[in-house]
């Protein structure tokens, strides 16, 4: 993304007037603020927490033990990373290999960077079980390169990607993907449970959708189009990024936000915490500024809401700021969420059960781990969840930060971080206490130890975290950490409605980014980066149109 930096606002008395202000600081909103100070802005972000980053920055969730809520950076698009410098910032990714360990009763699967160690995993399933996992694979990246989507620039309408197609096989797998559950796609293509398991996990991650929603395997395609759009001719290293195999970043995840946030410093980004906006200011012209809840106005022509949509309309944006229809029709999204957070500080890392004959055990240990068995369990997970009740299996996807960032605790300990997945965000049997909290706790450790056998006697200290208090401390809306649905009616040309499908709003000056915006959640970049993109450009037309 290149733009001809930016005239800065001239020296003003008013120490609060700015050429944007930003409303929200996490990944995507540094992000945005980064380019735009980059470009020669003068920008404030105003964060509500004390503490910047979102669910992707820092927070102390024992004595001494800092890290973030997100485990895996493998969107994280490799652009961002280049084009902010943030590797002069102090990012460094450390490549582990294997990348994944995905437990099953009959043993683990590990996801090494060898194909031939994973197509060997895929035959011991299914005989031809490999050609075909690879055949669908291969279809869903030919699938992504014709339809033409873009991560880096506003979708199409949903009706419009149809009409991109005429090879009558590219048609039948569009219709799986997208008229079609997960499941039917899935099992289309593949015979055994465990290698649909692994598809499924992966594109419903922290969704709360269960796996035969039409649409549902929507998901499934974010990399391929990601993968599209890479320049011809990218070093293998961009490539591997995007298939989600960035690394680990070295001090836990909160190390991107830490050095965003870095970047956005050196450009003369105002960072303010703990500074909650209270109202977006406006007038007959268009936007004017924001108010905080302290009373503070910061003045400005353009505002970037990067908070959750529902956050944005309920809360921030008065009703006269622009059609009150796209407010009502934003609110009336679901915003279903079901994050419970696990944090186990550990006196010694448990060996893993079930790893195959000749693994290395100390690397496998170093990656990500998942649990989700079967489709069918995924299914049951998820609608248990939305029924407001707990499945018997918890779908959790999990990590040892110390293993590849071993400051994180001043001892010899290691802390063992999951996100865990579904836990109803209101219970049918009555609301989140202490005592609730500690029993789906509990039960997550004692589903960890099928594959980290004697973990409970290992604990030496622990925190568990429920959907509302996610919701409490992150500001998300029901817990949830896409702000709003992944399905493709709440993607493609809608999110988080049509007339804000661009990062621009019918209210001058007034521009919308954030995971609530396309291309969605999880730590990509991406809609911070398409809307700083939205800012300069527009910025760049008002200097054409002058006299």
């Amino acid at each position: 993304m290149r733009h001809s930096p930016a005239p800065p606002t001239p020296p003003s008395s008013d120490l609060r007037r700015y050429d944007a202000v930003i409303v929200g600081g996490g990944h995507n909103g540094l992000v945005t603020a980064a380019y735009l100070g980059r470009a020669g802005l003068r920008v404030a972000l105003l964060e509500a927490r004390p503490v910047l980053g979102g669910p992707c920055g820092g927070y102390e969730f024992l004595p001494g033990r800092r890290l973030a809520f997100t485990n895996s950076p493998g969107s994280l698009n490799p652009a961002v990373v280049s084009e902010l410098e943030l590797a002069r910032h102090g990012l460094r990714f450390t490549r582990v290999d294997p990348t994944v360990v995905h437990h099953f009763a009959e043993g683990c699967f590990i996801g090494w960077r060898d194909q031939t160690r994973v197509d060997a995993q895929l035959e011991g399933f299914a005989p031809g079980e490999a050609a075909r996992y690879r055949g669908l694979i291969d279809g869903l990246e030919r699938l992504g390169a014709r339809l033409g989507v873009r991560l880096d620039a506003p979708p199409p309408a949903l009706d419009v990607l149809k009409k991109r197609l005429s090879d009558p096989d590219d048609l039948r797998l569009f219709e799986l993907v997208f008229e079609h559950g997960l499941t039917d796609l899935l099992d289309a293509h593949l015979r055994s449970d465990r290698a649909k398991a692994l598809l499924t996990l992966l594109a419903l991650n922290a969704q709360l959708v269960p796996p035969s929603t039409p649409g549902s395997g929507a998901g499934l395609l974010m990399r391929p189009f990601a993968l599209a759009a890479a320049a011809p001719g990218a070093d293998g290293a961009e490539r591997v990024a995007l298939r989600g195999s960035t690394g680990l970043p070295v001090g836990s995840m909160s190390a991107i936000a830490d050095a965003l946030a870095d970047a956005c410093r050196a450009h003369g980004v105002d960072l303010r915490t703990a500074t909650p906006v209270a109202r977006v200011l406006h007038g007959p012209d268009g936007v004017r500024g924001v108010v905080t809840a302290a009373g503070e106005e910061f003045t400005t022509a353009r505002v970037i809401s990067t908070v959750d949509p529902h956050h944005l309309f309920r809360d921030l944006l008065p009703p006269d700021a622009m059609d009150p229809a796209i407010g009502a029709a934003v609110l009336a999204a679901p915003m279903r969420g079901s994050a419970f957070k696990v944090v186990l500080e550990v006196d010694a890392l448990p060996p893993y059960a079930g790893l195959p004959d000749g693994t290395d055990p100390a690397a496998v240990r170093a990656c990500q781990f998942r649990f989700g068995s079967s489709p069918a369990r995924i299914e049951e997970a998820i609608t248990a969840a939305l029924d407001g009740r707990t499945g018997e299996e918890i779908l959790m996807w999990g990590l040892t930060p110390t293993l590849t960032s071993p400051g994180l605790t001043p001892g010899p300990t290691h802390l063992i971080s999951v996100n865990a997945w579904h836990a109803p965000y209101r219970p049918h049997d009555g609301p989140w206490d202490t005592e609730r909290t500690e029993r789906f706790g509990r039960r997550c450790v004692a589903q960890l130890e099928r594959l980290m056998p004697g973990l409970a006697d290992r604990i030496v200290d622990h925190r568990f975290m429920n959907p509302v208090e996610m919701e409490r401390e992150l500001g998300l809306t029901g817990a949830n950490i896409t702000h709003g649905d992944m399905l493709p009616t709440a993607l493609f040309g809608t999110r988080p409605h049509p007339a804000l499908a661009t990062h621009r709003t019918p209210l001058p000056g007034f521009y919308v980014g954030g995971s609530g915006t396309w291309p969605g959640g999880y730590v990509t970049g991406n809609p911070g980066r398409n809307t700083a993109a939205a800012v300069l450009d527009d910025l760049a037309g008002e200097r054409g149109r002058r006299p």
